[in-house]
């Protein structure tokens, strides 16, 4: 197991984007990832659709009232699991400070975990305190987000500062990489901001560059990563090539109970048809993609049509649909991942209101979540 922390002192530079898709991209690359929310602001956790109010996260593990297994929320994203982070996190500097080996007490932890989980990516708070250094010490790379300003290159230098004293103190050096973040190569600005970076010699920059694109706040605002909401636009590529650079890095493999797993049937619920609901169930794979089909029962009398992002929302385009016994089914060939659809009954577009997972859509209505 790899341990990936998301780090740098500066605020709003990207650290919790940079942590929630680069999780999602690994995972679509078939690596079991665990995503560790460190901030008291639990951006993490909402940006991924979870609230976390009344949920106990790292703060009652550090307490010992939890184990962090008892703690992880599962399938948060697919084949992501997340520690979630709440406000109590704001306490943990005081809980700590006293006590022995208080830098190592996160390494200590995520150690029970080293058998469920090919990485875990740590999203750090804005501060360089206890939490950053545990990060930092459980850390087998930390990758650093920067934007291009001039502040960008000044936090560099003061992060530089505070990393020579943790080693002084604690005998921390992890390895860092810059990742240039929020990069917008139709400005001059933008590029020699991160050609001045290049410069750092004691800093790598990643080749992966993660582009400046309103995608990005239109999937924290679904409670999604935008490589599973926006799977074919170019800044999911951008996490895609960053998932296979830190991969490489860290000889990051799928498991081979992971690779064994195949998929296993799960119901999607749907719209009642005459009273009888949709079931979604995986039959069987071919190759990378998963036959999924939707059976109607007593659906025969209707004209029933789905659409998608998986077919760019054109009704049954792509679609196989099979008749007999008394059942209607549609037959889709996807991905595994996640996807938003809608039921087009007798003309009428329809959201699925037997399906509790959802995201409102630019019409005003809800589009239904399809899971796979």
């Amino acid at each position: 197991m790899k341990v990936v922390a998301i780090v740098n002192q500066k605020g709003g530079v990207g650290k919790t984007t940079t942590a929630i898709n680069l999780s999602a991209a690994l995972a679509q690359s078939g690596i079991r990832v665990l995503l560790v929310d460190m901030d008291s602001q639990g951006h993490a956790s909402l940006g991924l659709g979870t609230p976390v109010s009344d949920l106990p996260g790292l703060y009652e593990v550090f307490k010992g009232s939890k184990n962090l297994r008892s703690v992880v929320r599962k399938d948060v994203s697919p084949g992501v699991d997340l520690v979630p982070g709440t406000i109590s996190l704001a306490a943990v500097e005081h809980l700590l400070a006293n006590r022995k080996g208080r830098a190592h007490a996160l390494r200590r932890h995520l150690a029970g975990l080293r058998k469920l989980y090919d990485c875990v990516v740590l999203d750090c708070p804005p501060a360089l305190g206890l939490l950053s250094v545990n990060a930092l010490r459980a850390a087998d790379l930390a990758v650093v987000p920067v934007e291009p300003s001039l502040y960008a290159l000044d936090g560099i230098e003061r992060l530089l500062e505070t990393i020579t004293l943790l080693e002084a103190q604690y005998g921390i050096k992890p390895r860092l990489t810059m990742l240039a973040n929020m990069y917008d190569t139709r400005t001059r600005l933008s590029r020699e901001i991160f050609k001045a970076l290049e410069q750092h010699d004691s800093l790598g920059l990643c080749k992966a560059r993660i582009r400046n694109t309103v995608r990005l706040r239109e999937a924290a605002y679904r409670g999604m990563a935008v490589v599973e909401m926006a799977r074919s636009s170019k800044v999911a590529d951008d996490f895609r090539a960053l998932a296979r650079e830190i991969g490489r890095r860290l000889d990051l493999q799928p498991s081979a109970s992971k690779a064994e797993e195949g998929v296993k049937t799960q119901p999607s619920a749907g719209t009642p048809i005459s009273g009888t609901p949709i079931t979604g169930t995986i039959e069987k794979r071919h190759g990378s993609l998963c036959e999924v089909i939707l059976s109607f029962d007593s659906a025969l009398g209707k004209r029933v049509q789905i659409a998608g992002d998986f077919n760019n929302w054109v009704p049954d385009d792509g679609v196989d649909t099979r008749k007999g016994e008394g059942r209607l089914s549609k037959v889709l060939h996807l991905k595994p991942g996640q996807y938003e659809y809608r039921l087009v009954v007798d003309g009428d577009w329809r959201e699925d209101p037997s399906n509790p997972k959802r995201v409102p859509n630019h019409l005003g209505g809800n589009n239904s979540l399809l899971r796979v």
